[in-house]
């Protein structure tokens, strides 16, 4: 995969995520004036990960970053479980 479909890739996978964390945040009430700017952003490529993989990075504040993490705990917590 060149550079050009790596970028292409990590930006279409930044705006996904975007617009994914906008409707989680509006479905619980929170404000989404405050993630107007730009959460997530695109390299085609890491210092630390192998070429060829593009890249997604996440510029969330402390507090969503926290809430974010919580989400995905609960969800391993959930996907855990034995069904019942």
């Amino acid at each position: 995969m060149g550079d050009r479909e790596l970028v292409a890739c990590a930006q279409r996978a930044a705006g996904e995520l975007e617009r994914a964390w906008a409707r989680w945040r509006a479905a619980r009430g929170l404000s989404t004036d405050d993630i107007a700017e730009s959460v997530a952003s695109y390299v085609s490529h890491s210092i630390d990960h192998p070429l060829g993989r593009a890249r997604v990075v996440l510029g969330l504040d402390a507090e969503d970053a926290r809430e974010l993490a919580a989400l995905l705990h609960r969800h391993e917590q959930e996907a855990a479980e034995p069904s019942r």
